[in-house]
């Protein structure tokens, strides 16, 4: 009983302690002081807190759905040193550029289209892009500037050797033209086919007109062509050479000589004269088995490790299916076997071109593909 009368009175005493505390600690006198020391507190630490600017920046990247990599900027110097199709292959690289911004949106691709000669001087002054687009007659200046881009299943087969130094692939092929050889029908050529042609000159108001034209000063190697198609013992007579392919064309349409062999580019013109009414009705053979009009695109070594990998990106990335369709909007063709074209005659094109083709290395250098343009000269016209 006593033991029970003993926690009684400890417990009445621990509740009056405890009763007296809060009266003392909710009397106003102390609420004050605990109030005033909160306030403190909050002058003291708040001003961390409140003005961090850290607490209040936007995160655009999220916001516009970026990722936090940094951003890459990448230069393309493009190099034409043969004439395209329809449109410019400037434009081409400008729209998967876009594209390949889409799927990578921290890099940025800026293309700068310059001449052979700029090109030169550029890397005679030590300046470098990330990116090199090019054509033959470039790709010596560039062979000991490029990194190895691996192997790439996309490509055709027939053009993977064309585009490699020892066992590297150090370009891809990723735009393809043809040649194509238009004939006057005015001059009733009639229905032979290109390799039965013999070219003969003919007299018209006591003016000679020539059997045929090409330009032989470019890099093209145009009688090749001419000799994988099956023409031969060509007399150097029946031929008026031009200084360039445009030059080549240009004479066409004034008649000094009867059958052009022309490029995509001179195709699409003359198609287009015909429809407008400014030129009278041509035959078009396309010729296959040979083909130097090819496009390439090479990755530079100097660059860092970060932009080589989106630079090597980016050159794989114009091989691939979304790129290559958009080639049909510029009058070329895939380098990867696709077919383009549904109807037209650039059927009739892209077949001829799908099958295998021979061509030049791109790095070849000016003397060896003069060497090689000899060659095939003499050996078209080796009756004379």
């Amino acid at each position: 009983m006593q033991f029970f009368i003993f926690f009684k009175n400890f417990f009445v005493k621990l509740f009056l302690i405890f009763k007296n505390i809060t009266i003392f600690l909710f009397s106003k006198k102390i609420l004050k002081i605990i109030f005033c020391c909160i306030v403190l507190i909050f002058l003291i630490f708040s001003p961390a807190i409140i003005f961090n600017k850290d607490k209040y920046q936007l995160d655009l990247n999220k916001y516009l759905n970026l990722n936090n990599n940094k951003k890459i900027v990448l230069t393309i110097w493009h190099v034409e040193s043969f004439e395209g199709g329809t449109n410019s292959r400037e434009k081409y690289l400008e729209k998967q550029a876009i594209k390949f911004n889409k799927l990578n949106n921290n890099c940025f691709i800026n293309i700068e289209t310059m001449s052979e000669e700029q090109l030169w001087l550029n890397l005679k002054e030590n300046k470098c892009p990330d990116i090199f687009s090019f054509g033959t007659g470039v790709g010596y200046m560039l062979s000991s500037m490029l990194t190895s881009l691996g192997e790439n299943n996309a490509i055709r087969e027939d053009l993977k050797q064309y585009c490699m130094i020892s066992k590297d692939i150090m370009a891809y092929p990723f735009l393809l033209s043809g040649y194509c050889a238009i004939t006057k029908e005015i001059y009733n050529q009639g229905n032979q086919l290109l390799k039965e042609k013999k070219f003969n000159n003919i007299i018209k108001n006591k003016k000679e007109i020539k059997g045929i034209g090409f330009s032989q000063t470019s890099f093209n190697d145009i009688s090749q062509v001419l000799i994988k198609n099956g023409v031969e013992s060509l007399k150097e007579d029946n031929l008026y050479s031009c200084n360039s392919t445009y030059e080549a064309y240009t004479n066409f349409l004034s008649n000094k000589f009867i059958t052009l062999i022309g490029t995509a580019r001179d195709v699409a013109r003359c198609k287009n004269r015909e429809s407008n009414g400014n030129l009278s009705c041509c035959s078009y053979e396309f010729l296959g088995g040979f083909s130097d009009l090819i496009q390439f695109v090479g990755v530079c070594k100097n660059s860092s490790k970060e932009r080589k990998i989106y630079a090597k990106s980016f050159a794989k990335f114009l091989t691939t299916e979304t790129c290559q369709k958009d080639i049909k909007n510029y009058g070329l063709f895939s380098t990867t076997n696709l077919s383009l074209y549904e109807n037209g005659y650039m059927v009739e094109f892209e077949k001829v071109l799908k099958k295998e083709l021979t061509s030049i290395n791109a790095f070849m250098d000016i003397q060896q593909i003069n060497k090689q343009k000899e060659i095939s000269f003499k050996n078209l016209f080796k009756n004379n």
